[in-house]
């Protein structure tokens, strides 16, 4: 194969100089004779009928089944990826689909919203047209709105009508109660989203914040993965394909396609969504041999923009996610990124000169005077400061490393701390995500000496830090230290510290009323296979006007009067034979074009079968059999070569015993 692959690379390179009539005396002997030699790939496929034979790669639990969490459901063809809805504002909010086709051809999507869940009161309707240029991504923001209310959307393409979700806009004025789900930090790989789920069961949030890490860039076998899901693509991420994809297959999963159908998220990205332990021009995860570091952040940024709910930029401004949602005059919700904005170098440790430097930043110069701004202008009764790393000072008894977070940028951080200070602003609340860990503490620069732990006195906020969705946390501690002995450990150590979780995963409510701020953690009871139970662990909440956090057993009432969910996903006048309804499924292509090397085909199946993959011409023509093969039901790769195909439209064709087929157009062009 290898020799096959230089001499077809010998043609391409050579055959224009001929062409061209250049003298064969111009050109060496052993390259003369080698172009000679060269077979007609027709005939090496003749030859050589398994040339082309590619690998299979299944990224689903073999059991899939049997636990009801197929990749892929027929009945939401072709608006698989589900729907969500983000970034409320009092007069608008944005909605977004995504739709899978079975070929390459813009595809016109007619969007609708209305005021109940069975969409028979439509007050808004359009259409959006997306293409490949956008991976078939839809978004559209919603203008003319009321605050404070709730609406339904769905969208309609070929023939189909996708499932119902529901989103509300932000409250205006007078405004008593507030209560958002607070999540971060969701490995695929590490388990199932169960806590997704459970905040999909709501229905009396106003909104989800996530924090960050919403995909992981990693391979298979990196950061205490585990075997429970596997990745796709299953490598480390770093082309636009990757992060496309990688982002496609988390929008599959089930819980997290219906946490986002009932809710608005409000999202910020952190490492991750780029490469571990990110700063503003690399990360701790770009390698040598992985190319630019600032082609692959403008990868990651594209398909984030391109899949995420959030809301674009106006033409010719930069992608950015600081922002801040104003809920009336009870809370003002101020987004920042911690990351790739103006981040400078984490430090190797805390006696790097560095370190000191006054103008050492995390915020980079904009960002930091805009936030100022927000925070010296705000007139809501609280400042809820949506963070990605951890704010306050923290003892980690070394398990962690704290030079990532905001204790390894001291000077900004005072900087901050006098301005508030100064200002005499109150009801500072933080929330984090990130360090995986459950964590509730008083904000204090100097927690040992300068601060008391019974009144709260010397601290000038508090901060409330979600554990993670399902990335590991006491996965990490060695066996001889028990959960219990370290939980104890790490509040001794941190006085300010009124709550640590590091062995459970979940989420945490955040209930804002004009007289206090609560947190409760909710923790879901395993993350190796699906399920539905969830356990109240703790609740911690400040007073108006103080910076101290109390210990309650009860959970914060919810909402009165809390809307209809959406519902649940039935069919709605779809034409029999309107869309794709087979047992397999092409989600996408990458690279398409191919310039002569590897495909990646991501396709799904539904059922255990035989499933057979071919090659064709433009014409329809076989050409070669690729797989023909036993898959059970899952999310696959299959990945072959093309460097034996001249250039040329090519049709890659998925065929089942039960008569379902899927096609998708390759293109092969160096």
């Amino acid at each position: 194969m290898k020799n096959i692959a230089a001499l077809l690379c010998l043609q391409l390179c050579f055959l224009p100089a001929f062409a061209q009539n250049v003298p064969a005396a111009a050109l060496p002997p052993e390259v003369i004779n080698a172009v000679k030699n060269i077979k007609p790939w027709e005939q090496v496929l003749q030859q050589q009928p398994d040339a082309l034979h590619g690998n299979i790669i299944n990224h689903s639990r073999n059991n899939a089944a049997q636990l009801g969490v197929l990749p892929y459901d027929t009945l939401y063809a072709p608006f698989y990826h589900g729907v969500a809805s983000g970034d409320p504002m009092h007069d608008r909010v944005i909605i977004w689909t995504r739709v899978t086709p079975q070929d390459d051809n813009p595809v016109p999507v007619q969007w609708y919203l209305a005021t109940d869940p069975d969409m028979t009161n439509i007050i808004q309707t359009g259409t959006f047209t997306t293409d490949a240029d956008r991976d078939f991504t839809v978004k559209v923001d919603v203008t003319g709105l009321s605050p404070g209310t709730t609406y339904y959307y769905n969208f309609a393409a070929l023939g189909v009508t996708s499932m119902t979700g529901r989103t509300q806009t932000v409250p205006a004025g007078n405004v008593n109660h507030l209560r958002f789900g607070v999540a971060s930090c969701s490995h695929y790989q590490q388990g199932y989203f169960n806590a997704y789920g459970r905040l999909a069961d709501r229905t009396d949030l106003n909104a989800v914040i996530h924090l960050g890490d919403y995909i992981y860039e990693y391979g298979p076998g990196t950061d205490f993965s585990t075997d429970i899901r596997q990745y796709e693509p299953e490598n480390e991420i770093i082309t636009l394909e990757d992060y496309r994809t990688r982002h496609s297959l988390y929008k599959l999963d089930p819980d997290l396609r219906r946490a986002h159908q009932q809710h608005p998220f409000i999202t910020v990205w952190d490492d991750h969504e780029v490469a571990n332990d990110a700063w503003e021009h690399g990360a701790q995860n770009h390698n040598p041999g992985e190319g630019d570091y600032d082609v692959r952040k403008a990868n990651a940024i594209q398909a984030y923009f391109e899949w995420m709910p959030i809301r674009d930029p106006e033409p010719g401004q930069p992608r950015r996610v600081y922002r801040t949602m104003h809920y009336g005059n009870l809370a003002d919700l101020i987004m920042i990124d911690t990351r790739h904005q103006g981040r400078q170098e984490q430090v190797e440790d805390f006696t790097d000169p560095a370190y000191s430097d006054p103008n050492r930043t995390i915020l980079g110069e904009t960002q930091y005077n805009w936030l100022i701004d927000q925070l010296s202008n705000s007139t809501a009764q609280w400042k809820v400061l949506g963070n990605q790393v951890v704010f306050t000072t923290i003892n980690t008894l070394g398990l962690l490393d704290n030079a990532d977070m905001w204790d390894g940028y001291p000077a900004e951080r005072q900087k901050i701390a006098h301005l508030i200070d100064s200002l005499q602003i109150k009801n500072f609340v933080v929330v984090t995500g990130d360090i995986h860990l459950g964590i509730a503490a008083d904000i204090t620069l100097d927690p040992q000496t300068g601060y008391n732990p019974a009144t709260g006195e010397g601290a000038f906020g508090v901060e409330m830090v979600t554990t993670s969705i399902t990335s590991a946390n006491d996965e990490v501690l060695p066996d001889i230290i028990p959960v219990d002995v370290a939980q104890n450990l790490a509040l001794n150590a941190n006085p300010h510290a009124k709550y640590i979780n590091i062995a459970d995963h979940g989420y945490f409510v955040l209930d804002l009323t004009p007289q206090r701020a609560q947190a409760d953690w909710y923790v879901i009871d395993t993350k190796l296979q699906p399920s539905a139970v969830e356990n109240y662990d703790a609740g911690r909440y400040t007073l108006d006007q103080t910076s101290h956090l109390i210990t309650t057993t009860e959970p914060a009432l919810p909402i009165e009067g809390a809307p209809d969910p959406a519902p649940v996903f039935t069919t709605v006048n779809q034409p029999q034979g309107s869309h794709h309804s087979g047992s397999v499924l092409f989600i996408a292509a990458y690279p398409n074009p191919a310039s002569g090397g590897e495909v990646h085909l991501h396709y799904a199946v539904s059922k255990a079968q035989n499933v057979l993959a071919t090659l064709h011409d433009a014409t329809g023509k076989q050409l070669a059999v690729i797989s023909n093969q036993l898959q059970q039901p899952g999310i696959y790769t299959l990945k072959f070569d093309t460097g034996l195909l001249p250039n040329g439209t090519y049709i890659c064709r998925l065929t089942a015993p039960d008569g379902s087929t899927a096609g998708r157009k390759i293109v092969v062009q160096r």
